[in-house]
């Protein structure tokens, strides 16, 4: 399962560094990616009309492509997906498997490597098969890719749209942040939006970057419909330029649902509820720049799971144009703690995107 609540300030405990005033100083630009398409002039609506419509186009693509929604016909999925890259625990093919009924039942099978676990949600909790620890990075990728691509709530964020065309075909890319950021219409995409490339014709989200690096590209050639939805058979993720994960819709259909299938048994039961996974959450971490850099901000992206209690379980570099920083910069991570202001009252494990922002020396 994955809940996704409104973002929540972190406290961040860094290890090795600490903040620094950015008031004069400039960030570097996004590195060049063909997958980036906002890259020209941006718009930042206006008036109500003109941010109702990119909420709309936003709403409508969502209603496509999310499947845990209220009112979703109960289904059955399966996809097979071949993952590279990564350390050897992320390598190689991998299944999810998932039977949904209602936000309040549901259970999905996932193998990648030596991992491989059944989870059932139950009467609120979840209960898994193996008490295996995390769940991977890259299962996870996968899940947010084919169950919900587009999570939140849109209204009071802050918008930026600019146009491009994918694959011959106009799209809007609809750039968003919290509202506290800076409404300006620059050019271009920022490092801390987020990104969904829409076909207004059809309201397909194309592609889907949740930061700077990282990009969902969703192949619908051969689409698959169901349930008035249009299901895209192939999606790609790419990392810093690399496919990372290819993964293939192998099938759908409608449930079958046979109360016995999610009723956890007796050896689930007694592991106790399983982490369920939040967020995703972005935030920033400062580091001082490593000598031979001077006079902008370089930001780097990592991508990481948190357990409950702000250790790093999980993480890799999506942006790796230069590999000397993307290196230091998923050293800190792994070296620091991220703890949640409140403690927990129940399992989790949070998906995170921190920017690692390098700020020099004088």
């Amino acid at each position: 399962m994955s809940v996704r609540p409104p973002g929540v300030a972190l406290v961040i405990l860094l290890l090795v560094v600490s903040a620094f005033s950015q008031s004069a100083l400039k960030v570097a630009p996004l590195p060049c990616d063909p997958l980036e398409l906002a890259t020209g002039p941006t718009l930042v609506p206006d008036t109500p009309e003109k941010r109702a419509l990119l909420l709309n186009l936003l709403e409508r693509a969502r209603q496509n492509s999310a499947m845990h929604t209220p009112g979703m016909p109960p289904f059955t999925l399966k996809v097979s997906f071949n993952s590279v890259g990564g350390d050897s625990h992320s390598q190689g093919y991998g299944e999810v498997e998932e039977t949904w009924l209602n936000g309040q039942t549901w259970r999905w099978w996932a193998r990648l490597g030596d991992y491989s676990q059944l989870r059932i949600f139950y009467q609120g909790a979840a209960y898994d098969d193996k008490p295996r620890g995390h769940i991977p990075l890259r299962i996870q990728m996968v899940r947010n890719s084919v169950f919900w691509p587009m999570f939140g709530n849109f209204a009071p964020a802050l918008l930026r749209m600019a146009t491009a065309k994918w694959e011959g075909t106009p799209i809007a890319c609809i750039l968003t942040s919290r509202g506290g950021n800076d409404s300006a219409a620059t050019p271009g995409r920022r490092w801390e939006e987020s990104e969904f490339c829409i076909d207004p014709k059809t309201g397909l989200l194309r592609i889907h970057s949740e930061a700077p690096g990282i990009y969902s590209v969703y192949d619908y050639n051969g689409a698959i419909e169901f349930r008035g939805r249009v299901l895209p058979p192939q999606t790609t993720i790419v990392e810093g330029g690399t496919s990372v994960l290819q993964i293939r819709l192998e099938d759908i259909q409608d449930a079958n649902n046979d109360s016995k299938q999610f009723v956890p048994t007796k050896k689930m039961l007694s592991h106790g509820p399983g982490a369920i996974m939040v967020g995703p959450f972005h935030f920033p971490a400062f580091v001082r720049t490593p000598p031979g850099y001077s006079g902008v901000i370089q930001p780097v992206i990592v991508h990481a799971i948190l357990d409950d209690k702000g250790k790093v379980l999980d993480a890799e570099v999506v942006q790796t144009s230069d590999p000397a920083l993307a290196a230091v910069a998923l050293g800190v991570v792994w070296h620091s703690s991220y703890r949640p202001p409140e403690p927990q009252t129940r399992p989790l494990q949070r998906e995170a995107f921190i920017n690692v922002q390098f700020t020099p020396t004088s």
